[in-house]
């Protein structure tokens, strides 16, 4: 729970340091917040055994894609943002990156 706690504030701190540090550009595009917001969310969600709450076809379900397409909008939403603001994008694509290389891992153990 400790660790949990320290990385959703490490998750939400960051970027907002990165906008408030570069202030002099352009601010990022509500798109980018609510991208990185799902993305959290669904960290916290995976995090919390929320998914062992859901019936098991659910879960399976909705868990990859739900992971794929965040990952596709992280990605995107860094490209886009590192034009415009080079602070709030790296944090970003870190956490997007992260998030791929998980699913594959989770994806990976689920089908030994």
């Amino acid at each position: 729970m400790v660790l949990g706690t320290i990385a959703f504030f490490t998750l939400i701190f960051t970027p907002i340091i990165a906008v408030r540090k570069y202030e002099k550009g352009r601010p990022p595009r509500k798109i980018s917040f609510v991208v990185l917001g799902l993305l959290v969310v669904h960290w916290i969600f995976f995090l919390s055994s929320g998914y062992a709450l859901l019936p098991m076809s659910i879960a399976d379900a909705i868990f990859m894609p739900v992971w794929v397409v965040l990952c596709f909008a992280g990605f995107c939403i860094a490209i886009y943002e590192f034009k415009n603001n080079k602070g709030f994008s790296i944090p970003v694509a870190g956490l997007t990156t992260i998030s791929l290389l998980f699913s594959i891992f989770i994806q990976g153990i689920s089908n030994m």
